[in-house]
């Protein structure tokens, strides 16, 4: 698959583009979590106003059956796991966001000039390192010397 921001071949439908950072495929991750995000935060708003507007209308009454404080109860166990699916979700989309955030960074610094080679590499940064001896340094100094003789003193 071809990376429709960029052009980058090989791209896995399910993943970020290697090369640009953007989603190659439909609807990216972190918009389909805002979506459930959403809903997360509704079904918490409705699971607790609906157990607040059962035990308003039937607590203390003798109208209230046990199924009518079964129900509440169940409406508030709905809204504390929707609340707390809801927080977990906003630590999920807010880590991808600084993920997403500080891959797009890195492809901008990693850019070079397009028109000299769009798929090139900057060049190493080998200040760093040491410069091994070469295998032969030196060696010449370790050899005892040879007499030498000249011919014309034959």
């Amino acid at each position: 698959m071809f990376c429709g921001n960029c052009g980058a071949a090989e791209q896995s439908e399910g993943a970020y583009c290697r090369r640009c950072g953007k989603w190659p495929g439909g609807n990216p991750p972190h918009e389909r979590m805002k979506v459930s995000l959403i809903f997360s935060a509704i079904n918490a708003l409705l699971a607790a106003a609906s157990a607040i507007v059962l035990y308003a209308t039937y607590l203390g009454t003798n109208a209230g059956t046990p199924a009518v404080y079964i129900a509440a109860s169940c409406s508030c166990v709905i809204a504390a796991h929707q609340t707390t699916s809801f927080f977990f979700q906003l630590s999920l989309v807010r880590r991808l966001k600084r993920g997403r955030d500080a891959a797009e960074n890195a492809a901008l610094d990693n850019v070079i000039d397009e028109r000299q080679a769009p798929f090139a590499l900057k060049s190493a940064d080998t200040s760093e390192f040491v410069r091994p001896p070469s295998v032969v340094e030196g060696t010449t100094e370790l050899l005892e010397p040879a007499p030498r003789t000249n011919k014309r003193d034959r």
